[in-house]
């Protein structure tokens, strides 16, 4: 032999508890930082939920918004102060 061992050879007792309480170490580290994760995402979501919330739900109410902006500009440009207004800028010019 050439005198040179193995790592499993020469290990103590000592060594081995060594390493034990090392991977117990590395796992509680890992645990916690995935709990971290978890509350970090769970709060995310929550926020994203949130957000969605304050949106309008479905496409009838969307349609529903832009029927009621169309027919108010239809009745503004139908109106008789709008025309009124607009042939005055006409005459006078954009700037006045």
């Amino acid at each position: 032999m050439s005198g040179i061992s193995t790592p499993a050879e020469t290990e103590t007792p000592a060594d081995r508890l060594g390493r034990a309480e090392a991977e117990a170490a590395d796992l509680r580290l890992r645990l916690k930082e995935s709990l971290e994760r978890e509350r970090r995402l769970t709060e995310l979501l929550r926020q994203a939920e949130e957000e969605l919330s304050d949106v309008p739900r479905t496409e009838f109410e969307l349609r529903h918004q832009i029927d009621n902006y169309a027919a108010f500009h239809h009745a503004v440009e139908k109106s008789l102060p709008w025309r009124v207004l607009q042939l005055l800028r006409r005459l006078v010019g954009r700037e006045w």
